[in-house]
Formats: C-alpha cells, sequence, structure tokens
C-alpha cells in the first residue's frame, strides 16, 4: 500500500505526494495504513467485541466509536495510538478493494463484505455480471471443491474476484500453493444462484457448484528474498 497524504489546500485524503499543486503533508506511512487496514477489517467483520465495539446489525457502528476501541480497548492498543477518524477514514475512502463503506456524513462505518460476524447487508444482484469471476484456494482443498462447490465455510458467502491478481492475493492468506479457479456466471445463473456486488472488485455468491468451476492454474508464493 502507498502511503496517505492529506492536501493542505482542499484536505482531501491522497495517496500522491502533492496536490492541488502544493506538496501535501503526510498522513499515513505505508506500514502504519497496512496495519490499520488489516485490524480495521478484522473488527469490523470477525471480532468486535476484541475492542469492545458492537455492530449493528447491518454491521455498522460509529466511526468515533471504533477510533476509541482501537486506541482505548485494543490489546495492542499501544501500537495504535496514533490513530484519529482522519485515520480511519482515509483507509476507507482509499481502499483499492472497496472493503469499507462510510455513511454520508462520514460518522459510521462497515465492512462491505467478508462478515463471520452474523450481520444483513444488503448487496445489489449483478444484473451483468462479467463473464468469468475468479477465486484462489490451497490446493489441498481442491479435491472437495470439484466435488462439493465453494462453500462460505465461516464467512457469509463466497468470495469471487473481479482480478486474477486479487484472487491470488486473498487465497496466499491462507497457503503458498494454491489453485487459481474460474467461475462461469453464467452457469451460476443457470444454476439459480445469483452473483451479488459487493465492490468494484469483489462479488459474492452464496455457493458455486461445482460445475460451474474451472481449474486455470496452480501458484506459489514467490518468496520475498528478506531472512
Amino acid at each position: 500500500m502507498k502511503p496517505v497524504y492529506r492536501c493542505r489546500v482542499c484536505g482531501a485524503f491522497t495517496e500522491e505526494p502533492q496536490h492541488c499543486g502544493e506538496p501535501a503533508a503526510l498522513l499515513m506511512t505505508s506500514e502504519q495504513r497496512l496495519r490499520l487496514s488489516k485490524l480495521m477489517s478484522a473488527l469490523l467483520r470477525h471480532i468486535p467485541w476484541e475492542a469492545g465495539i458492537e455492530l449493528d446489525p447491518e454491521g455498522w457502528v460509529g466511526v468515533d466509536e471504533l477510533v476509541k476501541g482501537i486506541t482505548e480497548r485494543w490489546r495492542n492498543k499501544h501500537l495504535y495510538r496514533w490513530v484519529t477518524r482522519d485515520h480511519v477514514i482515509a483507509v476507507a475512502l482509499l481502499d483499492p478493494k472497496g472493503r469499507f463503506q462510510l455513511s454520508p456524513d462520514m460518522s459510521r462505518i462497515r465492512a462491505s463484505y467478508g462478515h463471520s460476524v452474523r450481520v444483513s447487508v444488503r448487496y445489489q444482484e449483478a444484473r451483468n455480471p462479467p463473464p468469468t469471476l475468479y477465486h484462489a484456494t490451497p490446493v489441498e482443498n481442491l479435491r472437495s471443491i470439484m466435488r462439493e462447490g465453494l462453500k462460505p465455510m465461516r464467512r457469509l458467502y463466497v468470495h469471487l474476484a473481479l482480478r486474477q491478481d486479487d484472487a491470488l492475493e486473498a487465497g496466499f492468506r491462507h497457503g503458498s500453493k494454491v489453485a487459481l479457479l474460474a467461475v462461469d456466471t453464467r452457469c451460476l445463473r443457470e444454476r439459480g444462484v445469483g452473483v451479488l456486488v459487493a465492490s468494484s472488485r469483489v462479488y459474492l455468491a452464496r455457493w458455486v457448484p461445482p460445475d460451474c468451476i474451472r481449474v486455470l492454474r496452480v501458484e506459489e508464493r514467490r518468496q520475498s528474498g528478506r531472512g
């Protein structure tokens, strides 16, 4: 992830060091942005109670309440003393995969998708989804997937990516050798499985039947070379 800056002229959050023709002020380093984004995802999707926050039935929580949970109640709060509502809002607005939603007045926030906690987020069904979407999974799961299909497992939906690299990035969180799968959305429609829009790059389905899945290739995570 890139650093985040704030324009000294218009106040906008940006990934560019210059904005409105002037040098912008650094708001977050790349490392800070990545750590905060991961923590926000965890709290808003899976473990809100770990920071003493409570999501409403649709997954919303106040931005100020989330900041308080991160800086005062999270078990590693000493690592996040610097976090303010501006940092949370900037992470949400600039997230490349649309992981977060802000209310129109920016007083509330929720995860757009990926929940394991029971919330009721209303998604629109994709009227004309891309013909192919992608999902990556550790190779040891492949046999059962090709027999039983893709299931949500601990989450509420199966996540399908618009881009192959996004699918691989998600897959490598669960294993170092993954199979990249292509999902035929026309096949899903024929099976009566709706495709839902979670963001501009992520779609959801309750289940993906095995006959709608094709294995594209197997990839191994490249080593960074660092010790």
